[in-house]
């Protein structure tokens, strides 16, 4: 999938290709991450959104090589990554625990993840979760080191950060402990970052301010970001491109404005529906995705939103829809468009 931002190989930065992560219970197999195609342009931020449950977090932990093995397992796909300069690398052909995927993993590749206050060790000062960091990749001795810790709590907007940087995570505010980790995630200058629901357990004020955050440190960094959320004006704020997620795939891929104005797939017309709009003129009742999103543990037939779709044939409940991409680069996954 190459989307109208990315016309060319040296436009890419990364490449997810057929992804499945599945997760082994004793209850049966979930298929979280089901066969998922999305493509990172090099400085451009992609929206992956969708409903809780749908796979966003966990195609984010596969590109990080950190699903938990047992139970999950990543079975199939290709994850490339293309290095400016250098031969591009199979992500999936490393050993989590290997040297070279523990380089690419903070350096090249960084995640901030959904609740700092779980992610930010509780026995470790944050000004020494930075520095660990900078010296795993950078060589500094220990005080070069946090000076640059105090550089990049001071770039992210913590006050007094030469006191902060000796100061433990719960000694911080929700925004706080959310900026030390983007601190701790954008210390070693990374080509590709991962934002896991960054705005998820903050205020409306805090979470203004972590989103303008996060665009001044990427236009200054030039950092390609996977953005995940399963709110749509936080996408429509920060993305270039955005890739909608139903039940382990990629159901409908195209720049945010399109999407906006032109949705697609019936799913993506839901997600929209159900956003409340402030000034328009006249009375309009939201209108809510009926039914619930099918049990994890069922291999579904046929087209996996059926069951809630208002267009679904007789087609959609017995063969799964193919991937149909258009010549401008947005593609769909419905039998509307075949």
């Amino acid at each position: 999938m190459v989307d109208s931002v990315a016309k060319n190989r040296e436009d890419i930065l990364l490449e997810v290709k057929g992804l499945k992560t599945y997760f082994h219970t004793e209850y049966g197999v979930v298929r979280a991450v089901n066969g998922v195609d999305i493509t990172f342009p090099r400085g451009k931020v992609v929206g992956v959104v969708g409903e809780s449950g749908c796979g966003k977090s966990v195609t984010a932990l596969s590109i990080m090589q950190l699903v938990s093995q047992p139970p999950g397992k990543i079975e199939a796909g290709t994850i490339m990554y293309y290095p400016e300069d250098e031969a591009p690398i199979d992500i999936l052909s490393l050993n989590p625990k290997e040297r070279k995927m523990r380089e690419l993993r903070g350096k090249e590749l960084a995640m901030i993840f959904q609740e700092p206050m779980t992610s930010l060790n509780p026995i470790y000062t944050v000004g020494d979760q930075i520095i660990e960091k900078v010296q795993v990749h950078f060589p500094m001795d220990r005080n070069e080191a946090k000076e640059y810790a105090i550089d990049m709590l001071n770039k992210v907007g913590i006050p007094d950060p030469a006191q902060r940087v000796d100061e433990y995570p719960h000694q911080m505010s929700g925004g706080m402990r959310q900026r030390a980790m983007i601190a701790i995630a954008l210390a070693c200058d990374p080509r590709f970052l991962i934002a896991d629901e960054p705005t998820t357990a903050l205020d409306v004020t805090v979470q203004a301010q972590i989103l303008i955050l996060m665009q001044d440190l990427q236009q200054e960094f030039g950092t390609s970001i996977m953005l995940v959320t399963h709110d749509l004006g936080v996408v429509g704020e920060m993305a270039d491109v955005v890739a909608v997620m139903y039940m382990g795939k990629v159901v409908e891929y195209a720049d945010v404005q399109t999407l906006f104005y032109e949705p697609r797939h019936p799913y993506t017309r839901g997600l929209l529906r159900s956003i409340p709009l402030i000034g328009q003129s006249g009375a309009r009742w939201l209108s809510p995705i009926e039914g619930m999103l099918p049990d994890p543990y069922d291999q579904i037939i046929g087209c996996s939103f059926a069951a809630r779709c208002p267009h679904r044939t007789e087609q959609c409940q017995h063969e799964t829809p193919p991937w149909l991409e258009s010549e401008d680069g947005r593609g769909v996954r419905c039998w509307l468009y075949a």
